[in-house]
């Protein structure tokens, strides 16, 4: 068989020939790739959203905003694979890559009612939404952590973050404003209990320029807007703004003579107080402690009453009873109640000693031995709130020097109400001994003689109100006007020139005369009084006697 060359020819031309047709699906193809090209350059980073609920959220509705500018939306919900919460996938917009790093914050903002007042009330008509802010970190990310409330404050505010720790009861929350002087400078930022140490733990954040405010020496103390005390020291009541009533949150400020001291920084840790008044009281951290064994009742004596020297507070109660495993109770003789006391030398009425604490405890003991002694004494009688007084007693017994535990004891005196009370106690001892049957008798008896007396004068009042009601004694004033009328005409008869008169002087001038020539026989049987039987005696003349 031969070749033909001819035949070869026209075989490998048409094997070499592309035909036009293939440049429809090539082009098309092109046309593709670049489609998708730009379907993925436009539609931006996709993110992963985990959150607690989706509750308000909807597929292909919800959106996501920065300063209420749209930056993408949410394209599907789903259960998480734990079914402990809901997973959103979020599709960004372009040229959002930059919002999406590592302290990037988001939350859900729809309608809330809560302490700091109404937000979102906007969403009622447009639906929830979720809000974006961005970080300032350096590391991308795209899976974030949705909050269950907005941030407080923003990630780039300038201020000052602190913690504050509180073992007590307090209902503050996220968002709670921080005050200073009616003016809220700062808000807290997070809450936790610590199970550990069982208690609250916050962090606060503080803005410039009132961070400057926080040193080493602020005390931070909770602001109820209603501040009630009731004790010793009578009733105090302090009300603050009807925002403050419902908001209640924190202050701050620094006591009294204390120095400012540094500036605060980042994480520093601060006590929270119930009160200021606490938060006063706990800054003398310097304390002497004495155990008083009082023979007293300790009702309405509690921890933290005031120590007192004469009006001044110089220590405190700390506790109401003091009892300790290391306490030989063999020494509380006489049922004592033991009260755990601390004299604290930063009180300004004790500033004026730079003693150290040896030196407080020797004084102390010269003092013990020269009459200081504690007492307890009420001091409100609405409350009846008590406290212990210090004061020096003229007349005590010997000091010996005493210890339980590790404390010294401090010598107490019966309270002056004690001490009343036990002369009360004595006087109604001596006065059932006595035996009041004799005088209950005899009182008896002289209460039968005065109502027998009584009844006596009953009898004579109606007797005399009888002869008074007579008709005899009504008419006795005017026979008694008669009577004195005549009298006064008698008496009128016997005036100087009346012809009465001149006969009675007659009358009398004769009476005279008679009475003149009686006179010797009278002496005469003065003398003699037998004269008028035998007569006179001749005696001769008589002898003249001397006058006498």
């Amino acid at each position: 068989m031969t070749d033909d060359p001819n035949t070869a020819v026209t075989h490998d031309a048409r094997r070499r020939r592309i035909s036009p047709v293939w440049l429809i699906p090539v082009g098309a193809a092109l046309i593709g790739l670049w489609l998708i090209y730009q379907n993925v350059m436009s539609r931006g980073p996709e993110i992963t959203l985990a959150l607690d609920t989706a509750e308000g959220l909807e597929a292909g509705k919800t959106l996501v905003k920065v300063r209420s500018v749209e930056v993408g939306h949410l394209e599907s919900v789903r259960l998480a694979d734990d079914y402990e919460g809901a997973v959103a996938t979020v599709q960004m917009n372009p040229d959002t890559a930059d919002l999406l790093v590592a302290d990037s914050r988001f939350w859900v903002v729809k309608p809330r009612v809560g302490r700091q007042g109404i937000s979102g009330l906007g969403t009622i008509l447009s639906g929830a939404y979720i809000q974006l802010q961005p970080g300032n970190a350096d590391t991308s990310q795209r899976r974030f952590k949705v909050q269950d409330t907005p941030p407080a404050t923003s990630s780039d505010e300038p201020g000052v973050s602190v913690r504050l720790t509180n073992d007590g009861d307090n209902s503050l929350a996220v968002g709670d404003p921080i005050i200073y002087q009616g003016q809220t400078v700062g808000q807290i930022e997070a809450s936790e209990f610590s199970l550990e140490k069982k208690r609250m733990e916050y962090r606060v954040f503080v803005r410039d320029p009132y961070a400057e405010l926080i040193t080493d020496t602020t005390q931070f103390w909770l602001r109820s807007g209603i501040d009630f005390h009731l004790g010793s020291d009578g009733v105090d009541v302090q009300t603050g703004s009807l925002q403050s009533i419902l908001a209640g949150g924190v202050t701050f400020g620094r006591a009294n003579g204390v120095d400012a001291g540094e500036k605060a920084s980042d994480g520093q840790a601060f006590k929270l107080y119930a009160t200021r008044s606490a938060a006063n009281q706990d800054r003398f951290d310097r304390k002497i402690r004495y155990v008083i064994l009082l023979d007293d009742s300790v009702r309405g004596l509690n921890p933290g009453a005031p120590v007192e020297y004469r009006g001044l507070r110089i220590g405190t109660v700390v506790e109401v009873p003091f009892f300790r495993d290391d306490f030989n109770y063999d020494q509380l003789s006489d049922f004592k109640i033991p009260v755990l006391i601390a004299i604290e030398p930063q009180r300004p009425a004790n500033s004026w000693t730079q003693w150290s604490d040896a030196q407080w405890r020797e004084k102390t003991r010269r003092f013990f031995a020269n009459g200081l002694r504690a007492t307890i004494k009420s001091g409100n009688l609405l409350t009846g709130s008590t406290f212990i007084d210090v004061h020096f007693e003229d007349k005590t017994s010997d000091y010996t020097p005493t210890t339980i535990g590790a404390y010294d004891v401090f010598p107490s005196v019966p309270s002056s109400i004690t001490s009343i009370q036990s002369q009360l106690s004595d006087l109604m001892d001596k006065l059932n001994a006595i035996d009041i049957r004799p005088i209950a008798n005899d009182l008896r008896h002289t209460l039968e003689t005065s109502n027998a007396t009584l009844d006596e004068l009953h009898r004579a009042t109606r007797n005399i109100n009888r002869l008074l009601e007579s008709k005899d004694t009504r008419e006795l004033p005017r026979t008694l006007r008669v009577t004195l009328g005549e009298l006064q005409q008698t008496l009128d008869g016997f005036q100087q020139g009346a012809p009465a008169y001149g006969e009675f002087s007659r009358s009398l001038d004769r009476l005279n005369r008679v009475l003149d020539d009686v006179a010797p026989l009278a002496r005469t049987l003065h003398d003699r009084p037998n004269a008028l039987i035998f007569g006179r005696p001749d005696d001769g003349d008589p002898m003249p006697k001397a006058a006498r």
